[in-house]
């Protein structure tokens, strides 16, 4: 991201409003919400990446680009941004010259576990101001802290999805000993809206899947979520061949079995590797190619794996299934489903959406292969839609329905004590009551069925914070409860969830 002023990591309107409140507020208190889930499947959803997000915003950014610059600079350049947006003197700018003197963000936040897996109308985050001159910095922060978080948290319930259709087919056709986090990658950096999004798309689909090619993913959950990746085995890549080095060997004199040949004995003799089989004729490598190589793929130390990429991938692939089980035969599972042997198998880079997946593992099932003769690697297009039924559902804030409204809040009476206020809207027009706010402080429990309950109209005095399941993350320029939310622990809270 480019360096600029951190006040103005905002959307206009935010740049007023510290001039509209009554100027007695003392306090806002707001609550991040996932309001309702358009996919009709779907009705929970997974909440990560608040601790990156007070981290790498709340404290490095702001520290590096507002509350360590010197205050001229920063008004310059305040300055003319806003007369452009605005017209001089459509905006104050005193109170963000108090807030740079104070030299820290006066902000207490709050959050579930993440990798909790929530149900629709629950808060996930709480905001609030711990200084009561910047009451105006809870609603504030609102567009920063949504751009970030809708984000990481969708990919992270898409990627759970995936894990869910997994363990299904898994369960049922699979050896138990076999890790089903490592039936797909996340081959979607390319296709990503810039590398910021490219890695947080990956970090929150490693919650679901051991492996991604998103290498710089993996320092960010080392650096924001102590995942200790190596050590772990958390975003394992592959070697893996593409066109460009198939048809350059071709253009260049040298066919595609000489070349496979060469990757099994002398580039790669001890590592497993996928090989792109339908540069020119994908079955003329499956049906002629495979069979001349069998020698050296028996006497591989690893496993080759193929990869279509065109076609009806579907087909193709429980085909492929077939051709290589009467090629290389195999094994039965404990659970009566075959096997193919270890030196050879399929992968899919192209196509892997939730709908394909289940086509593929019910086609197999049926001939009775397990789940694990094929892992998919998972692109840029999966994660920006979802389809239910023929409808494609596109990714963004409104899929699971995210917004941050405020709930509560405090003021100086005119005897100068504090008086509390509940807030909340109820638009009559609103017939679903999608856009209908919590009123007042709100408690957020579990259930016995494991699902999080709601209750609202709690003033500060009388809430019952012993029994929040929120955990502090934030608080005055400092990031809290770390210790707790290290990436194994995450993933391990997600994937034991019954949802």
């Amino acid at each position: 991201m480019i360096d600029i002023n951190a006040m103005l990591l905002c959307d206009t309107y935010k740049t007023v409003h510290n001039k509209m409140y009554d100027n007695r507020l003392t306090n806002l208190t707001s609550y991040l919400v996932p309001r309702k889930s358009m996919p009709a499947g779907q009705d929970h959803v997974v909440l990560f990446g608040v601790q990156a997000f007070v981290e790498e915003y709340m404290v490095e950014y702001f520290n590096k680009n507002f509350f360590k610059r010197d205050w001229t600079d920063l008004e310059r350049e305040y300055r003319y941004i806003m007369d452009t947006q605005l017209g001089e003197n459509n905006y104050a700018i005193d109170q963000v010259k108090e807030l740079h003197d104070l030299g820290y963000l006066p902000l207490e936040i709050k959050a579930l576990p993440e990798g909790s897996v929530v149900n629709m109308g629950v808060p996930v985050v709480s905001v609030t101001n711990t200084d009561p001159r910047f009451y105006w910095l809870t609603q504030w922060v609102e567009c920063l802290m949504q751009s970030e978080l809708w984000a990481t948290c969708n990919y992270a319930t898409i990627g759970h999805m995936y894990l869910k259709l997994a363990k299904k087919w898994y369960e049922k056709t699979a050896d138990d000993s076999i890790d089903v986090r490592n039936a797909f990658s996340d081959f979607g950096m390319r296709g990503r809206f810039g590398v910021n999004d490219a890695v947080r798309c990956s970090a929150s689909w490693l919650l679901s899947a051991n492996k991604t090619s998103t290498i710089p993913a993996l320092a960010y959950v080392d650096k924001y979520y102590d995942a200790n990746v190596k050590i772990n085995g958390i975003g394992q890549g592959a070697v893996s061949t593409e066109h460009s080095v198939i048809c350059s060997r071709t253009a260049m004199g040298c066919d595609e079995e000489t070349f496979l040949k060469k990757m099994l004995t002398e580039l790669y003799p001890n590592t497993s590797f996928s090989f792109l089989g339908d540069s020119y004729d994908y079955w003329n490598v499956i049906d002629n190619i495979l069979p001349r190589c069998k020698k050296e793929i028996m006497e591989h130390n690893g496993k080759l794996l193929i990869r279509p990429d065109s076609g009806d991938l579907a087909e193709i692939c429980v085909e492929t299934i077939s051709k290589m089980w009467d090629m290389f035969g195999g094994s039965v599972n404990a659970k009566g489903y075959k096997v193919l042997d270890p030196h050879i198998g399929l992968i899919l880079g192209d196509a892997s959406t939730l709908k394909n997946l289940q086509i593929i593992w019910t086609r197999l099932e049926e001939r009775g292969f397990a789940a694990n003769n094929i892992i998919f690697g998972v692109g840029a297009f999966c994660f920006s839609a979802v389809f239910e039924g023929e409808k494609m559902i596109v990714n963004s804030r409104d899929t699971w329905g995210f917004a941050l409204k405020s709930c509560y809040g405090e003021y100086r009476n005119d005897n100068g004590g504090i008086t509390p206020i509940m807030i909340h809207k109820d638009p009559k027009t609103d017939k679903t009551n999608l856009k209908k706010s919590h009123k007042g402080m709100v408690l957020v429990t579990r259930n016995e069925n494991g699902d999080f309950t709601v209750q609202d109209g709690y003033l500060n005095d009388n809430f019952p914070a012993e029994s929040h399941t929120m955990e502090l993350k934030f608080k005055d320029g400092k990031v809290c409860g770390r210790e707790n939310n290290k990436f194994e622990q995450i993933r391990k809270r997600m994937y034991e969830s019954k949802f």
